[in-house]
């Protein structure tokens, strides 16, 4: 048995150990990092919505209406000197309120 190439058997199962420790513990971490990415996507189309329902206000009147983006509906309303828009995201129903700057 001199002289053999390859792995042994245990050689083998420690890899896989060591890979199957870094994947288990990446995946975690990476199903976090797309959920925060996700929410903060969703933000950022709140404040279009709300941008572009500013604008509309104030050409149309309308004080309150619904915007679709990517089979998300996001509802806005003007509240006050502002305006809320709300949407359902993975963690639930979110509320974005935006004031104007004075």
């Amino acid at each position: 048995m001199t002289g053999e190439r390859g792995f042994s058997f245990p050689e083998s199962l420690l890899s896989l150990l060591i890979v199957y420790v870094i994947f288990t513990s990446l995946l975690p971490l990476t199903n976090r990092m797309v959920m925060n990415l996700e929410e903060q996507k969703l933000a950022a189309q709140a404040a279009s919505v709300a941008s572009d329902s500013v604008d509309g206000h104030f050409l149309t009147g309308e004080a309150e209406g619904s915007r679709i983006i990517e089979s998300v509906v996001f509802d806005w309303r003007m509240q006050g000197g502002g305006i809320c828009v709300s949407y359902k995201g993975t963690s639930g129903w979110q509320s974005r309120c935006f004031e104007p700057d004075e």
